[in-house]
Order: structure tokens, then sequence, then C-alpha cells
């Protein structure tokens, strides 16, 4: 009986630990609806974009090819739609493509 006390305590303390921990690390944290803004339409601009810079499998300004490229991951790796938008005002003051 005295080890079954014993468990149950134990058991009651790390809840109320972990429940603490956890209350105290999201209370800090704000929850904001960025992580669930869809990247596809930013990204198929960009790779219209690519398309108008390169005729086929050839490059027509390899500067230009490399900075859309550039701009293409920075975008799949973004975490808010205003950094996307920042760098879709990048590409479109750099290179020929219109929004």
């Amino acid at each position: 009986m005295g080890i079954n006390i014993k468990f149950t305590a134990a058991v009651i303390a790390v809840a109320v630990v972990g429940f603490t921990a956890s209350a105290y690390f999201f209370s800090g944290q704000s929850i904001s609806g960025d992580w669930m803004f869809d990247k596809s339409k930013y990204i198929q601009e960009i790779d219209a974009c690519l398309e108008s810079q390169t005729l086929g499998n050839i490059s027509l300004n390899s500067f230009a090819t490399s900075f859309v490229t550039n701009l293409k991951h920075q975008a799949e790796a973004a975490e808010s739609e205003e950094e996307i938008k920042e760098i879709l005002d990048r590409l479109y003051e750099i290179t020929s493509c219109e929004p």
C-alpha cells in the first residue's frame, strides 16, 4: 500500500510540474496566423519570372537567373507572408519581371 501511494504522488507531481512548465513556456509565445499562409502562389510568381529569364534550358541572363533562383530558395524558407512579399518586391525591382 505504501508503494502505491508513493507512485501516485510521483505521477501527480510530474503532471503538475509538466503542466506548469508548458503553461509558462506557451504564455510567453505569441501565436500568429503566419504559419498558415500559402506559399505556393508566391513561388508560382517566382517560377514564372524564372521561366521568362530562360529560353528552354538556355539562360538569357545568368545573373538574373541566379538571382531569381536564390530568391525562390529564400521564399521556400520564408516563415511569414510579409517576408515573402519583401522577397517579391526585390524580385520586381531587380528583374524585368512584372507583378
